[in-house]
């Protein structure tokens, strides 16, 4: 019986101490992503990996989904005696199932929130003040094995509920112009050749930044609102810096790397039930009257008619914002018209007239502008125009719906081939209409995931983009440092396989092989300074610089297609776009 005892004791102890240091286990945070929303589902499908997590956790991984419960909080504003500052966002989870879990996590928010979240020192944090309920925000099937989302252990959610520390961010344009952009919203109207350095969300001088010594008045701008009929929506208007010291704290701020993910196309979306439904083509001309608030009927376009119709604008601190207006709008060299003119730092943007026809509003964020365009002609009673970052989620609202379309830029298709042609297999029938799970080819059972070289003709996605011929687009990004870079490579290496495979949001910026491959951009729009320098390329000046706009270039140059439809590249970053021959 002693013996027995003995044993059973023995035994005792050690489930004890097996239990122990589950109990004290402590959430290890591998990628605090906040940014843009462009990667946001390609990246949580990546570190989970159809739950044998991305390289460097530990099988089986778990995930989690939330909608905008979930706050990214800037405390810097405390250090000057104001209070910290808020953005909510959808959030995704993954962790694995190590004894400390190691966590992949996502906030979506603007590109320059999230360049300021990662630069801000210290970083933002990522906080819920109670763990909501799962969510479900990203399709079962998607997860690649139909699964649900978990709840999170308890030291996962501890992680949250205490704040997670953001290690690196995910933005539409570089940090540079991230900055610039801040610094322009939190500046006095005016300035530059256009008197729209600044745009008047601020009292610094006119497109200046604030540095460590300024107060409070001057590092935190007046929030943007929304124009959208009862919506609270606001993008904070905060000061960061990517170099030096931070503006708040006056903390140096360490070096960074950024990590190429993929181009994707800026596409104009309208409703057709009204003076836009003929319309199928814009013209950079044609939309900066519409956008500055020129002109704002149908006619404006070729096929619209006189009726009034409705310009729905970002807030100029997005970065869906700053791509659109510096490569079809003002343009780096100020030769065009910003959609900022006229704009006169009206907060909230709602219902401004223009110099004929409808009005003007701001919407901050994507989901709030497709939502513009879908509410329209019941909000309004007239059509709309509004841009987006394309993808297959951001759209969903408003595709496979002939009430609403996209158009082509300068006579050149963004998603596809050609316009209405019926070259792809993953092109509606009805020209212009945007496309979603139900218009995929019966190859993929009309169903993601879906790969692209089943949605394309030539296997290919976005062939005009990857050709040079469709101007608007940008290369997303992640930037951090350190241990989190590594971290951050691993999961975009992940994404951009998932995203040929999957659901194609964008074109992957380096090769991907296997099944199927992909050769990756081949292309950059080439980097330079923002005031009469002349432009550093990636390859002769090192990864510096803003590209936002910048010339459209191959390895050996400017660059030239063989495609047959109208050809377009910026010739110098700055200068308006012109025939190649």
């Amino acid at each position: 019986m002693s013996r027995m005892k003995s044993g059973f004791a023995m035994l005792l102890v050690a489930a004890i101490f097996a239990v122990v240091p589950q109990a004290h286990a402590a959430a290890v945070v591998k990628v605090m992503l906040s940014g843009s929303s462009a990667l946001w589902q390609s990246a949580a499908l990546a570190a989970y990996n159809n739950g044998s997590c991305v390289s460097g956790g530990t099988a089986p991984c778990f995930h989690y989904t939330s909608g905008s419960n979930f706050s990214l909080t800037d405390t810097r504003p405390t250090n000057k005696g104001g209070s910290a500052v808020s953005d909510p966002g959808a959030t995704w989870i993954v962790w694995d199932s190590a004894p400390n879990p190691n966590v992949w996590a996502y906030i979506k928010v603007d590109s320059v929130v999230g360049d300021r979240c990662y630069f801000a020192q210290p970083h933002c944090n990522v906080n819920v003040a109670s763990f909501p309920a799962p969510g479900n925000q990203i399709t079962a099937k998607l997860w690649g094995d139909n699964s649900s989302d978990s709840t999170p252990p308890v030291s996962v959610q501890t992680l949250f509920t205490a704040g997670a520390k953001v290690n690196a961010a995910a933005s539409d344009i570089r940090p540079e112009d991230g900055m610039f952009a801040q610094c322009r919203a939190n500046s006095a109207l005016g300035g530059g050749p256009d008197g729209l350095a600044g745009l008047g969300y601020g009292v610094n001088a006119s497109g200046v930044c604030p540095t460590f010594g300024a107060d409070l008045a001057h590092l935190l701008g007046n929030p943007i609102k929304s124009g959208y009929p009862g919506s609270s929506s606001i993008a904070n208007n905060v000061a960061f810096n990517i170099s030096g010291t931070d503006p708040f704290t006056n903390q140096a701020i360490p070096s960074f790397q950024t990590v190429s993910v993929g181009g994707e196309p800026i596409i104009f979306i309208t409703n057709r039930q009204g003076a836009l439904a003929g319309v199928s083509n814009a013209s950079d001309s044609q939309l900066q009257a519409a956008f500055s608030g020129t002109t704002c009927t149908g006619n404006v376009f070729a096929g619209g008619t006189s009726g009034n119709i409705d310009v729905y604008l970002r807030e100029p601190t997005s970065g869906t914002m700053n791509t659109t207006e510096y490569t079809v709008f003002r343009y780096p060299d100020f030769s065009g018209k910003s959609q900022e003119t006229g704009v006169n730092a009206a907060n909230p943007l709602a219902n401004a007239a223009c110099g004929s026809g409808g009005a003007r509003f701001h919407s901050i964020g994507t989901g709030e502008e497709v939502k513009f365009v879908q509410n329209s002609n019941t909000n309004f009673g007239v059509d709309g125009i509004a841009y987006t970052f394309f993808s297959y989620g951001n759209v969903s609202a408003i595709a496979n719906n002939p009430n609403y379309g996209y158009l082509t830029l300068n006579g050149v298709d963004g998603i596809f081939h050609k316009y209405g042609s019926g070259i792809d297999p993953g092109q509606p029938a009805t020209p212009g209409v945007l496309p979603n799970a139900s218009t995929l080819p019966g190859s993929c059972g009309n169903d993601f995931p879906c790969s692209e070289d089943k949605i394309w003709s030539g296997h290919l996605s976005y062939p005009n983009l990857r050709n040079g011929s469709y101007r608007a687009w940008t290369i997303l990004r992640v930037v951090s440092n350190g241990a989190g870079l590594a971290n951050i490579r691993l999961l975009v290496d992940a994404a951009e396989k998932y995203n040929a495979t999957s659901v194609p949001d964008f074109v992957p910026a380096v090769k991907v092989s296997g099944t199927p491959a992909d050769p990756g951009l081949e292309l950059l729009r080439s980097h330079y300074t923002r005031v009469g320098v002349a432009p550093k390329n990636i390859g002769s000046a090192g990864d510096k610089g803003g590209d936002v706009g910048g010339c459209i270039l191959t390895s050996t140059g400017v660059v030239k297609t063989t495609d047959t439809t109208t050809k377009l590249a910026q010739t110098f970053p700055g200068s308006s776009c012109v025939s190649v021959p």
